[in-house]
């Protein structure tokens, strides 16, 4: 091969592999659910056979270092029935987030758009759940971040634009 084509070809590889970077893609119940996560979004646990199934990510805030609190997002899924089994799939969350200790609803969130706070031993969460039904299957995309005084508003646009990403993925 010519010296001259070496950079060229170099080149093209950073090229593709630049267009193929932010985003890595996941597939639940054998295909029928499949999404795009910020590829920076290390998978912390991944459960892709049985009912339900999950896919849970860490995503790492610089204010949480050295705590025990964690920014996580997941992807559940459940088979189901019919619409009337998600209705009950969707209640089914509902009724466990009032559970959060220290739960506040936040306004403007619907029943398949929850949005509240709550306590993790000490320190206040942010709560994000959508819920979908495709495929004849149930899915509850769930955000969740620390309160953090640390936490950067910027860190914070990042983390609401990965959660955003995967909810407008999870509806194609």
């Amino acid at each position: 091969m010519p010296v001259k084509t070496i950079p060229a070809l170099l080149g093209a590889l950073l090229a593709l592999a630049g267009t193929a970077a932010g985003a890595a893609d996941f597939k639940l119940n054998d295909g029928a659910i499949a999404f795009s996560a910020p590829d920076d979004w290390p998978v912390i646990m991944q459960m892709t056979e049985g009912n339900p199934q999950v896919i849970a990510f860490q995503v790492k805030d610089p204010a949480d270092s050295g705590t025990d609190d964690a920014s996580r997002v997941s992807v559940t899924t459940r088979k189901l029935d019919d619409a009337q089994g998600f209705q009950s799939f969707v209640d089914a969350g509902l009724d466990k987030a009032k559970q959060t200790p220290g739960y506040e609803s936040e306004t403007g969130a619907d029943s398949a758009n929850l949005r509240y706070t709550g306590l993790n031993g000490k320190t206040r969460y942010r709560y994000r759940e959508t819920y979908f039904f495709r495929n004849g299957v149930g899915v509850q995309l769930r955000c969740v971040h620390p309160l953090l005084k640390g936490t950067s508003a910027a860190w914070t646009a990042a983390f609401d634009k990965g959660c955003d990403q995967i909810a407008a993925t999870l509806q194609k």
